[in-house]
This record gives C-alpha cells, structure tokens and sequence, in this order.
C-alpha cells in the first residue's frame, strides 16, 4: 500500500510485542532485543574510520530540492525474490534504483542496473560487496566505512556522507566548516531513506526490507555473518513474525522514523514486517489502501 505525504503528521500508534515463549527461562526481554540492535563495531574503531575517510578526498553530500523522482530503495530480505518483476517492471518505467550493500550484487546477477549504492556498516567484510563497479552508478559511503571500502572507488562517482552520531561531531569538524549530517536509526535503511530525502526524493519504493525471517531466511542470498542469531517471535496488527534482534530495533525505529519525516515523502512498501506496521497504522487511523 501507498501511504501518501502528510499521513503521518498525526501517526497512529503501532505496536510491536515480543512474545513471551512458555518456558520463561528463555525469554528475551524487549530491552535485551534493543541493546543486541546496536552498534556493531566498537566506538574507537568507527571514530579512526571516521578519521581516515574523511581525509580521502572523496565529494561530501548536500541538500538538494524537493522533486517528483520516484526511486525504489532495495534491500537483501527474503521477499525480495517475490518482487523481483515488479522491481524489473519500475527500472524499465525510468524509477532510479538504490540498492543497500549486498543488494547491489543481487540486482547485477538478475539483470538490473543500479542508479545508486548504498553503505552505512563499518566492518570489514561489506568490501566484498563491491567488487563490482559500473561507470553509470553512484556511490555514497558512509565515513564510517572500513577503509577498505574506499580503495579503488572512482571519485568522480563516490560519495562520502555522515551519521549525526555525537562522537564524530568534534572529529567532522576538524576538516571541515560545513557539513551535512544524516539523521536516522541503526541500518541502512533508516539512514538511506533520509539521506535521499535530502538529496530531494521523496517517493520511495521500498524492497527487501522486510525486518523479518521468512521460513527462516535472514536474506534472499547467503550471508553466512548473519546464521545463527537468535530468532524473537514479535505480533504487528494480529500477524506474528519472526525476527533476528536487529531487526526488532529496526522495525521499532523505522516507526520513529516515520513520525517525524513520514510528513514530507510518500512511501511504498513491499513485504515484511515493515509492509504490516504501515498497513496496521492505516488500519488504526481508518486509511484505506490505494
């Protein structure tokens, strides 16, 4: 379903609960599941990433105007190769294409040309995920990137951008008079979405972000990084879903998100828990789907 600009201005209140199995020794509680969703890297090291990024060279982000673009933000989550045609239907329609991480590949080997690239995760492994680069793409890196990320990449096709996390305020201002920082929570989504909000998009598509398992897929390809983390059944709208505890903190941020930014951009999602807290909320506030 389309929820429109504006529906958010008054948001309806969505809840996610973690469900309680029988045997209570292994219930996780909600605060455990939101700590387990945080920073994945430890502070020093994304603070020296900062520092050695942002001495690269590479273009820093800026606001732009507000636009009528349409773009389709793709992340890996299982539904994603229920969509597939729809998304090959929107690329061939002129909508822009931004895949987040290893997306990006997935969207190579089924044929499609991604208008953008998308990282935010500091850790070492995400360079695999660019072992490909295409002269019409765009790149946007977070300076909190591994290094490694930044070897090879042209500059004329790479961007460097900012989380507004207090830490590396102090360090951002050593290099530079200005900067712009990107709000949002603690994926890639909930920075992606409003960083192109800045750069002056405001209707979004939003694929494989389901921030939920699907018959016990993490994603729609194997990242062996993510096996075996913990599974927390939570309940949206009457539907119950499974989720690692990253997810959760998604899902719970992605509506924090949406209260104070769900004013100025018109969203689509398709599939996941995500897809049922925006459905739940039109529900809640009476809003039908069209």
């Amino acid at each position: 379903m389309t929820i429109p600009v504006g529906f958010f201005s008054e948001p309806p209140r969505v809840v996610i609960a973690p469900i309680p199995p029988k045997d209570e020794e292994t219930w996780v509680a909600a605060e455990e599941v939101e700590m387990e969703g945080s920073l994945n890297i430890d502070l020093e090291v994304l603070k020296a990433n900062v520092t050695h990024n942002i001495r690269l060279g590479f273009q820093p982000i800026a606001p732009h105007p507000t636009n009528d673009v349409e773009i389709m933000i793709v992340g890996g989550g299982p539904s994603l190769d229920k969509h597939i045609d729809t998304i090959k239907q929107l690329r061939q329609q002129g909508v822009k294409l931004v895949t987040l991480n290893n997306a990006y590949q997935y969207c190579l080997a089924h044929g499609l040309t991604p208008s953008a690239f998308f990282m935010v995760d500091g850790r070492e492994f995400n360079k695999r995920f660019l072992t490909t680069i295409i002269p019409t793409c765009k790149y946007f890196l977070s300076s909190q990137c591994h290094p490694s990320v930044f070897d090879g990449m042209p500059k004329e096709q790479t961007y460097i951008w900012h989380t507004s996390a207090e830490e590396i305020q102090e360090i951002l201002a050593t290099e530079y008079k200005n900067w712009y920082a990107v709000p949002g929570g603690s994926t890639a989504l909930l920075r992606a979405i409003p960083m192109f909000r800045m750069l002056g998009f405001k209707r979004f598509h939003i694929f494989g972000c389901d921030s939920c398992l699907e018959d016990g897929k993490h994603h729609a390809y194997a990242q062996p990084e993510n096996d075996g983390l913990l599974a927390v059944p939570v309940k949206v709208g009457g539907k119950i879903f499974y989720c690692h505890p990253w997810m959760v903190s998604q899902a719970r941020e992605f509506i924090d998100l949406i209260k104070y930014m769900g004013d100025a951009m018109e969203l689509q999602i398709y599939g996941g828990l995500l897809h049922q807290i925006l459905v739940t909320g039109a529900s809640n506030a009476n809003i039908k789907e069209y």
